[in-house]
């Protein structure tokens, strides 16, 4: 195939030949692709630079050149003196690089005193960029150090029995309502019993109804604090999932939201010590 000639493309006998078996392959296919496309790209960029040459070259042959200034600037370096000659490429190369109109010393002296303004600028800037990366490099080794504690301290991992002490803490809040209930039930019937067995000129129970009544009362009290706090310990794990695996990925979760609102406490702190 490489031996053909563009007129044997068009020629039966010629352009029936087989193409050759590393052709047939999709990749070799691909690369030649893109190879074409690749030659292509070139060829549109050689064009266009050929193009911005020409055009150049003919807005430089269109400048009109004023001869008096041209026998001027001849006569001005043919009298110079050598250190003449390079003060004065050293005051347009100046003019040039600083971008002056003229080469007049105070529009030049004006130039320099602005760019070094703006360097000064740049550099304050650059400092305190590089002051903000120290800082986020440090809250970042922070955070790497915090998350391998988080994953390796047997201190934050969730218990194997959780889900087991979550059930019976459960159940014995259940239990500890009914037992609540029916000594609730059994104080309103003492306390309807013990009204119906005073006298009618009494305002004063016995005494032994009021021992037990105060001994049940005392022993509600501390079935309710018990039973509430039991509801605070359940309710502590009330938000977690009940599979343990799904439990430690919460936990993690919320101690990277307090990570997270710790960091912005301390980046509203170093914006506040800023600002002062």
């Amino acid at each position: 195939m490489d031996n053909l000639t563009p007129s044997d493309l068009f020629s039966p006998s010629k352009a029936r030949r087989t193409v050759p078996t590393f052709e047939r392959n999709d990749e070799t296919l691909k690369v030649l692709r893109e190879l074409s496309m690749a030659n292509e790209r070139a060829d549109e960029e050689r064009a266009v630079l050929e193009r911005v040459e020409r055009e150049a070259l003919k807005e430089l042959d269109e400048i009109q050149t004023n001869e008096q200034d041209e026998r001027i600037l001849s006569q001005l370096r043919a009298n110079l003196t050598p250190e003449g000659e390079q003060a004065l490429d050293a005051l347009a190369s100046t003019a040039v690089i600083l971008n002056t109109p003229t080469a007049n010393p105070e529009t030049i002296a004006h130039a320099l005193i602005q760019h070094t303004v703006t360097s000064q600028t740049l550099t304050n800037q650059l400092t305190h960029i590089q002051a903000l990366q120290g800082y986020v490099d440090k809250q970042h080794s922070l955070l790497r150090t915090q998350l391998h504690q988080l994953q390796t301290d047997p201190a934050f991992t969730t218990p194997a029995n959780l889900q087991r002490q979550t059930t019976e803490q459960t159940r014995q809040v259940k239990h500890l309502r009914t037992k609540i209930r029916e000594y609730e039930d059994k104080l309103s019937s003492l306390q309807s019993s013990q009204s119906r067995n005073m006298t009618p000129g009494s305002n004063i129970a016995s005494a032994e109804a009021i021992g037990d009544m105060l001994e049940q009362q005392k022993a509600l009290d501390e079935l309710r604090e018990r039973v509430e706090g039991l509801e605070m310990e359940v309710s502590e794990f009330a938000a977690l999932p009940a599979d343990r695996e799904a439990a430690r990925k919460e936990v993690g979760k919320l101690e990277v939201r307090l990570d997270e609102a710790r960091r912005k406490r301390d980046e509203l702190f170093e914006g506040l010590v800023q600002q002062k």
